[in-house]
């Protein structure tokens, strides 16, 4: 139970980048008070928390419906997290926000569902993260395991929801006080952070793929091994 909010929680918190979103928000909040500030930066993360859950806990049956198995999702999802931690390792780089995004999200009074939940916050990347996590609970090799630890699943699904409960607190608190972090860390700092981030989302994405090749090996091993024992005809 630990381990899997553990897990959840550090992939999101390092995905969904707060600390490199914090000179994106007051860009698009330039102008603002503080009170209009911190009312966007609370919005922002009750939309994207809204958001996560649904895709944690809907992302099974989208998966069933479309035939996506979890190796899939692993693999799939282990490109996007790895693009974007490829992107957060050149944080100088208008990596999430074009200038014309930019101007648009200036010029709007509400910017916390678009575009600060989707997809600054709860982005490509953070989704297939939820969806990879919830997929482990539903996959009969992941909940085998799981219950040789004595995990049951319910305790799996709450453990899930309190990471990304978590994960977006820590957002909101870091955007509802973007002037304190960017006083105190500078651009200097952020930068480095965001570097760090960005290095740990790739290894995350390696991980992920690996994850991924292991199980469609797996799958297509036995299969090989018959087909190579079978008497070849002449």
């Amino acid at each position: 139970m630990v381990e899997l909010f553990i897990g959840a929680f550090v992939s999101l918190f390092v995905i969904t980048d707060p600390f490199g979103n914090v000179g994106i928000f007051l860009s698009i909040t330039e102008g603002d008070d503080k009170a209009t500030r911190r009312k966007q930066a609370l919005m922002g993360n009750v939309y994207a928390l809204i958001l996560l859950l649904a895709f944690l806990f809907g992302g099974t049956y989208i998966l069933e419906f479309f035939g996506i198995t979890l190796d899939a999702v692993n693999l799939g999802g282990g490109l996007v997290v790895g693009y974007v931690g490829w992107g957060l390792l050149h944080p100088k780089e208008k990596r999430k926000h074009t200038a014309t995004e930019e101007k648009e999200s200036k010029a709007s009074e509400d910017i916390s569902f678009c575009p600060l939940a989707l997809p600054l916050i709860a982005g490509p990347g953070a989704i297939a993260v939820v969806i990879a996590q919830g997929s482990k609970l539903t996959d009969p090799t992941s909940v085998q395991h799981l219950a040789k630890e004595g995990v049951q699943i319910w305790e799996g699904w709450l453990s899930l929801g309190l990471a990304v409960l978590v994960a977006m607190v820590v957002s909101w608190l870091c955007l509802r006080s973007s002037s304190v972090v960017l006083r105190v860390l500078g651009t200097t700092g952020m930068n480095a952070l965001t570097r760090i981030m960005g290095f740990l989302l790739v290894c995350i994405a390696a991980q992920m793929m690996i994850s991924g090749i292991m199980g469609v090996a797996k799958t297509i091993g036995p299969v090989v091994e018959t087909a190579l024992q079978q008497p070849h005809k002449h």
